[in-house]
């Protein structure tokens, strides 16, 4: 057997966003507890070191999921109804099935907006590496239009119709993180009534960073996966059923 996994293994680090802390509405620029409704800080998730990362204002705290934390990516969170001066993100304590602080799509009035996007970018050298997150619903469940993680013009996750609860919450693990320089989770809402697609929030976004290999590790990768399938090719009569 060829062994690939040394040379498909790099070094991972991940950040979960807990979305803990908001920026006072009177100042703009001191770290205060979550509050609902408050609006999410756009420098949130950015350059994360450790899990009390300092920032103007105060502290920004993070969870970690025993990999290391990301200082090479950036996040930026916003809503189909931002404006040039307001993601239209909110922030949320409690509500949302059995989570606490999240975010949600913010829209004109009473109403949310029928797109989150979630965009994750790493510094030259870097490859942002999604582990999941958590969805819940506010009050009654929703089924939500899709779910989908885009790499550029890739679709590297999609899943139509999806129901989000509100008693728990509705969790998305990848067992092999979904990895690019830059990727976008997008939430579609737009199947359901204006009014209501707000109702939908996401917690726990666990992130990651890694170190885009060297051509030459590459070329090694591509050669011990062509020795494989020659193996497989050489052993292919041996294993089949005899008559």
């Amino acid at each position: 057997m060829v062994a690939l996994a040394p040379l498909l293994a790099a070094p991972a680090q991940a950040t979960i966003l807990l979305f803990d802390q908001a920026r006072d509405a009177t100042s703009g620029t001191l770290v205060v507890p979550t509050t609902s409704g408050a609006t999410l800080p756009s420098d949130y998730g950015d350059g994360v070191t450790s899990a009390a990362t300092a920032v103007p204002g105060g502290v920004f705290t993070y969870g970690n999921g025993g990999e290391g934390f990301t200082p090479d990516v950036t996040v930026d969170i916003s809503s189909a109804a931002a404006t040039p001066t307001d993601p239209a993100v909110r922030l949320w304590q409690t509500g949302y099935g059995d989570l606490v602080n999240l975010v949600f799509a913010d829209g004109p009035g009473t109403a949310g907006s029928p797109e989150l996007t979630i965009r994750l970018s790493a510094a030259p050298g870097f490859l942002v590496d999604l582990y999941g997150f958590d969805l819940a619903a506010f009050f009654a469940d929703q089924t939500i239009a899709e779910v989908e993680v885009l790499a550029g013009a890739a679709t590297l996750f999609a899943a139509s119709d999806v129901l989000v609860e509100s008693s728990t919450h509705t969790s998305f693990a990848f067992a092999a993180p979904l990895t690019a320089p830059e990727l976008v989770v997008r939430l579609d809402f737009s199947n359901l009534p204006p009014g209501i697609q707000d109702d939908v929030g996401i917690d726990s976004i666990r992130f990651g960073q890694s170190i885009v290999p060297e051509p030459g590790t590459a070329t090694l990768v591509l050669c011990g996966l062509a020795s494989a399938a020659a193996v497989r090719r050489r052993r292919a009569p041996a294993d089949r059923p005899r008559g």
